[in-house]
């Protein structure tokens, strides 16, 4: 069954436009973005609309929400998949991994009754771009232990 399918609720213009934006935008955008983007065909539409109508669409089953560093982010992304989020920035990448689902699959079998009907797996690291960002700006370990020597010596020769 699909999520649509499932959602016994009335399908106003705002909400189907916004799952449109959703379902069209690459990535996970934040209720701002959505906004931006549904303002663009409904020009009249109010931040608090889309905000109200986007926690209604999450609690109806039809969009995902993940916070990241404490912001809302929307996706309407049903096929089973995972997060990547980077903790320095916040980027959020979407992978794949039958691998992680079916050993999902096999402890909810273990569990006696238990049928998984929806998942959400994030896992929290460092982006590359990030990492690259944090190396350039640390000094070189050669150059900070060769500065740490010579103000030891310089320090040395002061107080004799």
């Amino acid at each position: 069954m699909k999520p649509t399918e499932k959602a016994d609720m009335k399908y106003t213009n705002q909400r189907v436009e916004i799952l449109a934006f959703l379902r069209d935008h690459d990535g996970h955008p934040t209720v701002d973005e959505v906004y931006d983007g549904v303002r663009k065909k409904l020009t009249r539409i109010s931040k608090a609309t889309v905000y109200k109508n986007l926690k209604f669409l999450t609690e109806k089953g039809l969009l995902e929400e993940v916070n990241v560093k404490g912001v809302s982010r929307f996706e309407a992304n049903f096929i089973p998949h995972h997060h990547l989020i980077c903790r320095e920035c916040g980027r959020m990448e979407d992978f794949n991994s039958e691998q992680l689902l079916d050993y999902s699959m096999k402890i909810a079998e273990e569990i006696e009754g238990f049928t998984i009907v929806s998942t959400s797996t994030n896992f929290y690291g460092v982006c590359k771009k990030c990492k690259e960002s944090k190396e350039s700006e640390e000094p070189k370990e050669s150059e900070g232990s060769k500065e740490s020597e010579e103000s030891e010596e310089s320090e040395e020769s002061e107080e004799v």
